[in-house]
């Protein structure tokens, strides 16, 4: 019996790329896209609430932000109010609030890598006896990414999470008295983008 003209090592490489390449077409084959829901009663009324929501600048009091680089844009509050950001570790960014109902609804938008991936978010507030019932939805897109694809399987759950920890500091922040639970109008270490931006 002849022996086979290719080598172990020829074959084992062979088959380690004849697998990445099912892994990577699975991947681009998986759906980038993953939502993720969490709901909350908090014990400060809708207006409270909304003040922290409608106002980038207040994110700071309950969401952790960039330490520095941050630029922000357009209005303080409401529809069109933005930050921006440039770092080694988050890459580059932006947050715009891009719908404001006074005391009822908030949603932004988050697009990183130059809108390649993108978060799009929805606060719902409903009167709950003397405080809010908050619902927080968020959908994110991946983008046609095959190792991003994969992430997606597991993103919703961990997000998840991460909305839950969140609203429970968002509770901390409105606890306070109104005039405490509204931070600044500046985030430490943000500069107002040039007018125009």
């Amino acid at each position: 019996m002849s022996a086979s003209p290719f080598s172990v090592g020829v074959r084992v490489l062979g088959a380690g790329t004849a697998l990445l390449v099912l892994f990577v077409g699975l991947g681009f084959a998986l759906p980038g896209t993953w939502a993720a829901e969490r709901a909350a009663v908090l014990s400060a009324p809708p207006e409270v609430v909304f003040s922290l929501l409608e106002r980038p600048a207040a994110w700071s009091a309950w969401t952790a932000w960039p330490d520095s680089g941050l630029a922000a844009g357009g209005p303080e509050r409401g529809v069109g109010a933005r930050l921006a950001w440039d770092s080694d570790d988050l890459g580059s960014g932006s947050f715009e609030i891009v719908e404001a109902v006074a005391a009822t609804r908030v949603r932004y938008r988050v697009q990183v890598q130059g809108g390649s991936m993108r978060t799009d978010g929805t606060f719902t507030l409903a009167r709950e006896r003397a405080g809010s019932r908050v619902t927080w939805r968020e959908e994110g897109d991946f983008g046609w990414n095959p190792l991003m694809g994969y992430w997606a399987l597991f993103m919703g759950r961990a997000q998840g999470r991460e909305l839950e920890k969140a609203l429970a500091r968002l509770e901390e922040a409105t606890a306070r008295s109104p005039a405490q639970a509204t931070p600044p109008d500046t985030i430490p270490g943000t500069e107002a983008a040039p007018a125009g931006r």
